[in-house]
């Protein structure tokens, strides 16, 4: 049978790979809340990294698996934890390590194993290019620059080191049963973030929100970096690939689901992040748009059959306000509803003060941009920005906006050179979109959370952040691995 033989029945005992990927998980997860709860331990991180690079090199996939599962669970904790050891401080971090290890498992299987590595494709020079051309201005500024080095070596690592993760994934991911187990894994830790959630809302606080304070009044409940992957798990169990069946898109949503896209939703509500908001709802209208009679209707229904829950879950909530208003933390219902009717509102607000500084960044880049537009500013530039009382220097890579900050560092040659890989990638994709429905599934589901990272790059520096643009490479590894998928399980290769 064409539809590919679950996970589960491939392997009703547990992989070798997923044990690894238990223990990877663990160790990792010690860390970082040792990271998070007292702050850098060197005998703790010696204890839980050794053994997680060994496993990491051991089996490569189990490493990748860990380090999207971690990065779920504890964000900067994981991937923004440098090694300090007396006054100095190391910014090599846990994801670091263990991509590295992975990365070279990697090269050493596919180097001993013919049949797992990948055949170039126009996409992938284009990408190796544009690497080429990102370490050329790194080497540049490193010659050329005496100030801005480490934010230019950390711009080269988000483009390069963690943009290598494409081509890691692509060669991991090689059947449709990949593919479902990639997806459980990350549903299923983000379904365990949901504790974050939870802990944000007893507190009468998101855990690590402190990092992205808000512009309005009011309490996020969730973090920025939280309601990124939630908004991404929303839209692969709205969009229906659960992993259960040949045609999981087509189906109705279980009662799980149902429970799952309501948390989700009202964890990306209570993250206050305005533009999660439009970047879901442009998604969820344009995948619905361009199939109307089948992904359309599907939406609509699924929407429709969320909202009862909604509804009766929100009622529970306010009269358990109502009744004990001290129940949790601080909250007032009214107040709740307050702020989120602010958010909306400041979205079309010319005097919203994030919005004003995002207008007076861009503009001061592109005046500068406009002096060097062939090879761009390079990486550790500043550019000055005055409003009001405000004036300061503030860094291309966190102006706010990926896409602007790629162009204006890389220059027209750069935009270009990425532009047409993306473009060889989706062409790809999009040439073999014909080959069966599980396919067709996957292809479309992939292509919405390209397409919703692609609109909410323009409003936050993803691709300048790790625990962000990690997801992107991820996204564009999976993409350009499923043209070349098989329907069963990839030969001599367990499932995790």
């Amino acid at each position: 049978m064409e539809q590919g033989v679950s996970v589960s029945k491939a392997n009703p005992l547990p992989s070798t790979e997923g044990v690894a990927f238990a223990f990877l998980t663990v160790l990792l997860s010690v860390d970082a809340i040792v990271n998070a709860s007292f702050g850098f331990s060197l005998p703790v991180f010696l204890a839980t990294i050794v053994p997680s690079v060994m496993l990491s090199f051991l089996f490569p996939r189990a490493g990748l698996a860990a380090s999207v599962s971690v990065t779920v669970l504890f964000e900067r904790f994981f991937t923004l934890a440098p090694i300090v050891l007396g006054e100095a401080t190391y910014k090599l971090y846990p994801l670091d390590v263990v991509l590295l290890a992975s990365y070279s498992g990697m090269i050493a299987t596919g180097l001993l194993h013919e049949g797992r590595r990948l055949r170039p494709r126009m996409s992938d020079l284009f990408l190796v290019a544009f690497f080429v051309l990102v370490t050329a201005i790194f080497l540049s500024d490193v010659a050329t620059r005496s100030e801005g080095i480490a934010t230019a070596f950390s711009t080269w690592k988000n483009y390069v080191f963690y943009g290598s993760a494409y081509f890691a994934v692509a060669a991991a991911t090689r059947s449709i049963p990949d593919l479902r187990a990639a997806s459980r894994v990350f549903v299923g830790s983000v379904a365990v973030a949901l504790t974050i959630l939870v802990i944000g809302i007893v507190r009468g606080g998101g855990l690590w929100t402190e990092f992205t304070p808000l512009s309005t009044s009011g309490t996020r409940f969730l973090a920025f970096p939280h309601a990124f992957y939630y908004s991404l798990a929303f839209l692969v169990v709205m969009l229906g690939y659960s992993g259960s069946d040949t045609k999981a898109s087509d189906r109705d949503p279980h009662g799980t689901d149902l429970a799952l896209l309501l948390f989700l939703g009202l964890g990306i509500v209570a993250s206050l992040m305005r533009h999660l908001w439009i970047g879901l709802g442009i998604t969820l209208l344009s995948v619905a748009i361009f199939r109307l009679a089948t992904d359309g209707r599907r939406i609509v229904s699924r929407l429709f059959r969320l909202a009862v829950p909604a509804v009766f879950v929100l009622s529970l909530v306010a009269l358990l306000l109502s009744i004990a208003p001290s129940f949790v933390g601080d909250v007032d219902l009214s107040d709740a509803v307050s702020v989120i009717r602010e958010r909306v509102i400041s979205i079309g607000n010319t005097t919203d003060e994030s919005l004003v500084w995002r207008d007076e960044v861009w503009h001061s880049a592109i005046a500068r941009f406009a002096e060097r537009p062939v090879f761009g500013l390079g990486f550790g530039a500043s550019v000055p920005v005055e409003f009001g009382d405000y004036r300061q220097y503030v860094e291309v890579r966190n102006m706010h906006n990926s896409w602007l900050a790629l162009l204006i560092q890389t220059g027209i040659v750069g935009g270009v050179i990425f532009a047409s890989f993306l473009g060889f990638l989706f062409f790809d994709l999009f040439r073999s979109a014909s080959r069966s429905s599980v396919f067709l599934s996957a292809g479309r589901i992939l292509t919405a959370l390209a397409f919703f990272q692609g609109l909410v790059f323009f409003s936050q520096p993803y691709l300048e952040t790790n625990l962000l643009g990690i997801f992107f490479w991820i996204t564009l590894g999976l993409i350009r691995s499923l043209p070349d998928m098989k329907a069963g399980p990839s030969k001599g290769v367990t499932t995790i």
